[in-house]
């Protein structure tokens, strides 16, 4: 027979990356305006936006090599850049909270939130295109010459 305690911790079992991200899909697409800006930026491709959406959750996963929809999603979730953005985070976040545990969903939200830090840290501080030369072009002034 089950103990209360046993019930309880069955009642809170993690569900896989996969299965959250999925989860996640269908509180998003049950949100009229959500779901329009997430068909619009994923060319109504659903499976993008819930592969999108299992790469952002995995913790595992750093800003190296988004996808531009996985960088768009996370400016969503945590920009709150627009309309989307001040409705997207606060209904991310309470999906998380419903289908997590407190301490599990707060480690997501913080997650994402680095995420989204470092995609802006990137912007801020673009690194060297290999095409541009480490040192001034002979003749130009900048290279002493007259």
């Amino acid at each position: 027979m089950p103990t209360a305690e046993s019930i309880k911790s069955e009642d809170h079992l993690e569900p896989s990356t996969a299965e959250l991200a999925f989860r996640i899909v269908s509180a998003l697409r049950a949100h009229p305006h959500i779901s329009n800006v997430l068909t619009h930026i994923s060319r109504a491709k659903w499976g993008e936006v819930e592969k999108s959406l299992n790469r952002i959750l995995d913790l595992s996963t750093t800003s190296d090599g988004l996808s531009p929809l996985e960088e768009n999603i996370i400016d969503l979730m945590v920009g709150e850049r627009g309309i989307t953005g001040t409705i997207l985070k606060p209904y991310f976040q309470a999906a998380l909270y419903r289908i997590l545990r407190p301490s599990h969903a707060e480690r997501l939200i913080r997650h994402v939130n680095a995420l989204h830090l470092e995609l802006e840290w990137k912007v801020q501080h673009p690194a060297p295109s290999a095409s541009a030369p480490n040192e001034p072009l002979e003749g130009s002034d900048d290279a002493g010459g007259k």
